[in-house]
């Protein structure tokens, strides 16, 4: 078995002077590297991954909790930060919770005793155990669409009520009077703070008079099912529903129509995400959009500065959301 002592000689090196060029623990000259590579090519020598990270006390990995990977919400998200990762020399394990706090409470325990450099979690049931999991362990971790800018960790705050704004403004403009909203389930944090900004955006719109209901949905295509069926049995339906995801909004559209309502006539729709679905569905949706790809990539860039030096001031990035206008939502014909 080839050692370093072996590829010391050939390289006419020092074997400590190998190990710095293997664990990348200190400076060595760019010919005294080529030289040593060149040795280790011809010896067919592969580095033993588990030993150099017991040596450097680094992995060279990255943890990513998400919450659903059926959800096409979460895959421009993974490519931002894998490829940003992959750049930067770090490999990543992908956890999916599917919605479920012990099973994401189980992956962090999982990713902590691995030693992973850090993790990213961009899970949207992270809770106070969660929180408290994460803050017990001296792992670095950043919090994505976590929506507390004031809590003391590295975190990616999306600030949904500009683009929620956006949609309701856009509404009233058209003669919309009674808009729906259909949230996510009341146990997400991220649904909540998405359903309190919609009706705090309705109540500053006062003056305008506009009627309003929550229905609670559950963020995937068959809530927003049940959701329109729902509405159906009502004898005066609203003229425009606002829905927390776009897969919502699609399960919606898609009942309606095949009810006879016809999309944007009778009823126009607006979802959130801006997801590539979004685009193909007839009429195409009009959303609230996110930079999804710039959003991982973010999180790794911030993770990473932890990682390097974990002295560093809390961390806090903030994203816009803006409205899509697209072919679900048109002017009330007889406000």
């Amino acid at each position: 078995m080839v050692n370093y002592n072996d590829i010391a000689k050939i390289a006419q090196v020092s074997s400590t002077t190998v190990s710095h060029v293997i664990n990348k623990t200190r400076f060595v000259s760019p010919e005294t590297r080529d030289k040593v590579l060149k040795a280790m090519k011809d010896l067919n020598y592969k580095p033993n991954l588990l030993a150099r990270s017991l040596a450097t006390g680094v992995t060279h990995t990255i943890g990513l909790v998400i919450s659903d990977i059926k959800n096409p919400f979460y895959p421009e998200i993974i490519q931002g930060v894998e490829e940003l990762a992959v750049k930067s020399d770090y490999n990543i394990f992908l956890c999916n919770t599917d919605y479920d706090v012990e099973k994401g409470l189980k992956f962090i325990g999982a990713l902590i005793r691995k030693k992973v450099d850090g993790i990213i979690i961009a899970s949207s049931q992270a809770d106070k155990f969660l929180f408290e999991e994460l803050i017990e362990s001296p792992t670095p971790f950043v919090l994505v669409d976590w929506n507390e800018s004031n809590i003391n960790v590295d975190s990616i705050y999306f600030d949904f009520e500009s683009g929620i704004r956006e949609a309701v403004k856009y509404l009233i403009s058209l003669g919309h009077k009674k808009i729906y909203f259909i949230s996510g389930p009341k146990y997400l944090k991220t649904a909540s703070i998405r359903k309190n900004n919609f009706i705090n955006i309705i109540k500053s719109f006062k003056d305008e008079r506009i009627s309003y209901k929550i229905i609670e949905g559950n963020h995937k295509i068959d809530g927003g099912i049940n959701a329109a069926k729902e509405i159906e049995k009502e004898k005066d339906m609203p003229t425009s529903i606002i829905c927390s995801n776009d897969l919502t909004a699609i399960g919606v559209m898609k009942t309606l129509q095949i009810d006879g309502i016809c999309i944007p006539d009778k009823i126009s729709i607006i979802g959130l995400d801006n997801i590539m679905l979004s685009e193909i569905v007839t009429p195409s949706l009009t959303t609230i959009a996110l930079e999804r790809y710039l959003i991982g990539k973010s999180a790794v860039e911030l993770l990473i500065n932890r990682i390097k030096n974990k002295k560093i001031p809390k961390q806090t990035k903030y994203f816009d959301t803006k409205l899509i206008v697209r072919e679900s939502t048109f002017r009330v014909k007889n406000p």
